[in-house]
């Protein structure tokens, strides 16, 4: 194992994401996600959905330089603390700045995620136009101590950019030339500096949005895709999954949803090699295709489970739930409506329909439990159609539970039943799943024993606090595509519609 994979596999836990707050803990309820963190995880080494922003992992290496140069151990955390916090400060008002002065300039090189901090540097602004207090919007602008390096350390521990202790030291792959380049922000961080609208302008080089062209974004791709003639695992990966996105992205729509472009490459091409003529590629694309199939599945259950616990908003019993879960539900056979009534998996040679986002199509405004059965029905059978890598990646964890075979054995069980009835016992199913992973989750806390889970037990009833969540897990292609575009490895058309080619290359560079 190369000392980059084993930082890659110690890194892993931190980027989980973890609730906000002690009562938002029902996430992930029925515990079927981990497959798409398993996916991401491979597939997109070191990227998770709060790191958008790819200057701030040369921030941070930047930073972690000047402790080197400054001579700081453990000892001088605090000093660390507060330079970090003030350089992320300066790098978000330039970019705030940027962005209000050039916003289709910043916007077409950058993207429109608005910088870490944003809300405290506006508030400033808003009582003090002629001026921000980097000092005092540094105190405010984030609750954790580390600043956003917390976030982002996982990733650039990853990509050898620093190396995590009490005080980051920069990392193997940090080059202290080309991080020179943001210089000018640890200046200013360390002067307690008052920074004018004009002062702002006159910084733009530092904008978010400029990293492509800078010596720092140079490190940065050198990280992310290696060092010509050092082999570096995680470095390949990042080149295979950055030329594939690349593939899927040039040429269409940016308001296009990025699993979308994915789905219509990697899954829905009859013929890869038109698009991608390495062979290579074409197997990486193929492991994207096993993890954008299963993502459907991984969504229909978060849907399903966030429509069963809906009515407990108001306190109820799982028999009221069931009840308006099932509601509406054709009294036709689970064969007749889940397998005989599905659109076509495939065409008459074998080729993938998109038979997902024909359900998806016909949804009109909210998912019904309807379409979010055929959704996890077309999962159940998908595995018929696909081989090799995309069908191992497709059936990763099925033996945990809730996975497809899980699913088709469902399917075929309750064929001749009600699909009410079936549905009604699914949801039996999915109360007592939720339950055992709830009573896996407890832990003792400073309160007490607490079960993580949104629903809270009155007497006979329960209720729900808050909303389960029912979006897509996260594949973090959104992040690494907003990554790639700050680099230039992806661009787009000067009319912001398009996406295209960037003027470099995901390959391994100098």
């Amino acid at each position: 194992m190369t000392e980059r994979k084993a930082r890659m596999l110690i890194a892993g836990p931190a980027w989980t994401a973890k609730a906000d707050s002690p009562q938002d803990t029902g996430r992930q309820p029925l515990a079927v996600e981990a497959v798409t963190a398993a996916h991401a995880g491979e597939l997109i080494p070191g990227v998770i959905t709060t790191t958008p922003h790819a200057r701030y992992l040369s921030l941070h290496a930047a930073v972690a330089a000047e402790a080197r140069r400054l001579g700081w151990g453990a000892a001088d955390q605090p000093a660390f603390r507060q330079l970090l916090r003030r350089a992320e400060v300066v790098l978000a008002a330039v970019s705030a700045q940027h962005d209000g002065a050039k916003p289709a300039l910043h916007r077409r090189l950058g993207g429109a995620q608005a910088p870490h901090g944003i809300n405290a540097v506006k508030r400033w602004k808003l009582h003090n136009h002629d001026f921000i207090d980097i000092a005092a919007v540094a105190d405010e602008y984030s609750n954790s101590e580390d600043g956003f390096y917390g976030t982002y350390s996982g990733v650039e521990s990853v990509l050898g950019l620093v190396e995590r202790d009490t005080v980051p030291a920069p990392g193997p792959a940090s080059a202290a030339g080309e991080l020179a380049a943001l210089n000018e922000i640890i200046k200013l961080a360390g002067m307690r500096a008052k920074l004018s609208t004009k002062d702002l302008n006159r910084l733009s080089h530092l904008c978010l949005c400029q990293v492509g062209s800078a010596p720092d974004g140079r490190n940065l791709r050198r990280a992310f895709f290696g060092s010509p003639g050092q082999p570096d695992e995680v470095a390949t990966v990042h080149r295979l999954s950055a030329r594939v996105v690349v593939a899927a992205l040039a040429g269409q729509p940016t308001d296009d949803g990025i699993n979308l472009l994915m789905d219509r490459l990697c899954c829905f091409t009859p013929d890869l090699s038109d698009v991608l003529p390495d062979a290579d590629l074409r197997l990486h694309a193929l492991r994207w295709r096993g993890a954008l199939l299963r993502n459907w599945s991984v969504w229909a259950w978060r849907m399903l489970w966030a429509a069963l616990v809906d009515p407990l908003q108001k306190p109820g019993t799982r028999a009221t739930a069931t009840a308006s879960f099932v509601s509406g539900l054709p009294e036709a056979t689970v064969q007749s409506v889940l397998v005989d009534g599905l659109p076509p998996l495939t065409d008459s040679v074998g080729n993938l329909e998109p038979a997902e986002h024909m359900v998806s199509a016909a949804v009109r405004g909210r998912w019904s439990v309807l379409h979010m059965l055929q959704l996890l029905a077309i999962g159940a059978q998908r595995a018929d159609s696909l081989d090799g890598v995309s069908r191992d990646a497709f059936l990763r964890f099925d033996q945990t539970g809730l996975g497809p075979s899980w699913v088709r054995k469902w399917l075929e069980q309750d064929a001749d039943r009600p699909l009410p009835d079936a549905a009604a016992s699914l949801a039996g199913e999915m109360f007592t799943r939720a339950e055992k992973v709830s009573r896996q989750k407890m832990q003792w806390t400073r309160r007490g024993l607490r079960m993580p889970t949104r629903l809270r037990t009155i007497g006979d009833q329960l209720r729900l606090e808050g909303e389960e969540g029912d979006g897509r897990a996260s594949l973090r292609l959104e992040t690494f595509t907003s990554v790639l575009h700050q680099l230039g490895i992806l661009g787009i058309t000067e009319d912001g519609r398009k996406w295209m080619y960037g003027p470099h290359e995901p390959q391994a560079h100098a």
